[in-house]
């Protein structure tokens, strides 16, 4: 069933026109993630489809009796005055029971004695959860939600992906969460440069599949457009020889004139973001070595953060660090850096091991009254050098003699960036690295960090990027520090049935002591199996590579091969190809050694 139906939509404020022929359909049971860059005009969007705003142009048309349940990105700041008044508005439909929002109360972790507490005393996350709670209680036909995660603990997100994707429901909602999407869209919509372009995506990896369709069609969009400027070429040579041969049939190359007047100009290819070209590198090769070494550190300020944590990590490791707002990640991260000396316990590094950190607050220890160029160069880099990593991270030109107090916060990040990759590290601790970063800069991020070969351990809230870096996990919740056996996707699925269920009394149920630990045991015990046998293939490949290298080396004592240049040629190109395998492979069956052999039941736990 059609829920809403629209075409050639338009919406301009003043002479700025937002978008103005867009179309689209949403059908019942649709999840549908709506992108785009900042001002592109989601929100313009929504409110048309919610009825808030009229259309300056185009049709839309909504199924009757169908009633909306319509969260606005700015809800939380134009609330009721109390949270009971907020609820009231649900019970005065009459849809919802005294028992319901009894039951509500608790679901978003709010308690009945907060019921007369002015909404502005909560904090962002709780007024968030009080809206769309009260949108929930409800019980309308179909949603509309414009960044419903703002301000969310991960406990709540997690339990509202859960109830969104087991929802019938239509909804249309609109994110900055990729991972959200990744999980909940059945489709998604891009609104970019007033085109809104429709992608089907595989569900449960709904992000992922939406770029690599995207990728696929703008490569599909540069083809046409180089065939299409081939033909206008070859046509136009075709005319330019007949009338440098001095063709008399001037009807037949006035019609060809015509005929290459008429056909459309090609369509530029659409512009994509520009990554960041430029890669961090660590002072040495990532290999099995130690990187750092933790043995029973314990911290406390008032209440424990954790006790007697135990941990072994080796060059070339990615360890993510997470838990709920204030449980200590910060503070662990900066006990492993050695900006922090923890209450018991000692923190130890590899021989030769160099560190660099990024802290949240960074971009306050920029050097004041310097110039972008000098602040980077103050790492120990050339001027030359210095421009270059800033040229490559979008702020070339004369943009590295501005006072780095000119620049805006995310600007500010890439220059510590530049002065992060100016250092060679062998070791990185980074602590939310994409504050203050869109999207396209997030995803650009991820690309230099995922090239990097050195030690890396990362907090952040933003879970995508969890999931592609994060090969292991550090997990500090309720004043323990667990080191998961797994990868982060792992990891999130765990928490998915830990705190996603929809069915449980609310978001952030505490679990049973040791649950966590439990399952996370099982997991690597599960795991073990998989990782022997990844170890026997690789050493396998290396095997091969090192009988295909001797092969190819004793080609070179035939004293024949020298009388063919380009077989010698040819010979040094198979020979740097294998040398080349030959070290991924080696590297990789270094790696897979280092995890096996250790005990799932002790290895790097908490006593």
């Amino acid at each position: 069933m059609e829920i809403v139906r629209f075409s050639a939509l338009a919406r301009h404020y003043g002479a700025n026109d937002v978008f103005s022929d867009l179309s689209g359909v949403l059908r019942t049971g649709d999840k549908i993630g709506l992108v785009g860059p900042n001002g592109a005009g989601k929100s313009s969007l929504v409110r048309l489809i919610a009825g808030v705003d009229l259309p300056d142009g185009g049709t839309l048309a909504r199924a009757r009796e169908q009633r909306l349940g319509y969260l606005a990105q700015d809800a939380a700041e134009n609330g009721a005055q109390t949270l009971a008044a907020t609820f009231a508005e649900a019970l005065a439909r009459g849809v919802a029971q005294e028992w319901e929002m009894r039951a509500t109360l608790n679901h978003f972790d709010f308690a009945e004695s907060e019921l007369s507490r002015p909404l502005r005393e909560f904090s962002g996350g709780q007024r968030t959860r009080a809206l769309l709670a009260r949108t929930l209680l409800e019980q309308p036909d179909w949603l509309v939600l414009d960044e419903p995660t703002n301000h969310l603990d991960l406990d709540t997100v997690r339990w509202l992906e859960t109830y969104i994707t087991r929802d019938p429901r239509a909804c249309l909602i609109v994110s900055h969460d990729r991972y959200f999407l990744e999980t909940v869209a059945t489709q998604i919509w891009e609104l970019d440069s007033g085109t809104l372009s429709l992608y089907e995506v595989t569900p449960g990896r709904a992000y992922s599949s939406y770029l690599e369709e995207r990728e696929r069609r703008r490569k599909q969009q540069r083809r046409d457009y180089e065939l299409a400027l081939t033909e206008r070429k070859r046509q136009q040579a075709v005319i330019d020889e007949l009338r440098t041969h001095g063709s008399h049939n001037y009807s037949h190359v006035r019609s060809r004139e015509k005929a290459l007047a008429k056909l459309d100009a090609p369509a530029a290819p659409e512009s994509e973001r520009r990554s960041i070209g430029v890669s961090l590198s660590a002072a040495r090769r990532a290999t099995r070595g130690s990187a750092v070494e933790v043995n029973g550190v314990s911290k406390a300020y008032g209440q424990p953060l954790f006790t007697n944590v135990s941990a072994h990590f080796a060059r070339g490791d990615r360890v993510v660090i997470v838990g709920p707002n204030g449980s200590g990640k910060s503070t662990f991260l900066r006990i492993l850096s050695g900006d922090l000396v923890p209450d018991a316990g000692s923190v130890r590094y590899g021989t030769g091991l160099t560190t660099a950190a990024y802290a949240q607050s960074s971009v306050d220890d920029l050097p004041p009254g310097v110039t972008a160029c000098e602040a980077v160069m103050a790492m120990g880099v050339t001027d030359r050098d210095a421009r270059g990593l800033l040229g490559r991270l979008n702020l070339g030109g004369d943009s590295g003699d501005k006072l780095v107090e000119a620049f805006s916060g995310g600007e500010r990040r890439r220059i510590m960036l530049a002065r992060l990759m100016a250092q060679r590290a062998d070791c990185l601790f980074l602590d939310e690295p994409t504050n203050d970063l869109d999207i396209a800069s997030r995803e650009a991020l991820e690309d230099v960090l995922a090239a990097y070969d050195g030690a890396l351990f990362v907090i952040s809230h933003d879970r995508y990027l969890l999931k592609r870096l994060g090969e292991r996990v550090v997990a500090i919740r309720d004043g323990a520090a667990i080191v998961f056996h797994g990868d982060y996707e792992k990891y999130e699925r765990l928490q998915h049935e830990l705190h996603g269920n929809p069915e449980a009394l609310r978001p952030d149920q505490p679990t049973k002591p040791g649950s966590l630990e439990r399952r996370a045991t099982h997991e690597a015990k599960l795991d073990a199996g998989r990782r022997k046998r990844a170890l026997a293939d690789a050493e396998r490949r290396v095997a091969d590579l090192d009988v295909e290298r001797a092969t190819l080396e004793a080609q070179f004592a035939q004293t024949d091969l020298y009388d063919d240049p380009q077989a010698v040629v040819e010979l040094n190109r198979d020979l740097e190809r294998n040398r080349r395998e030959g070290a991924g492979a080696l590297a990789e069956w270094e790696r897979l050694e280092a995890t096996i052999g250790v005990d799932p039941e002790a290895q790097d736990v908490r006593d």
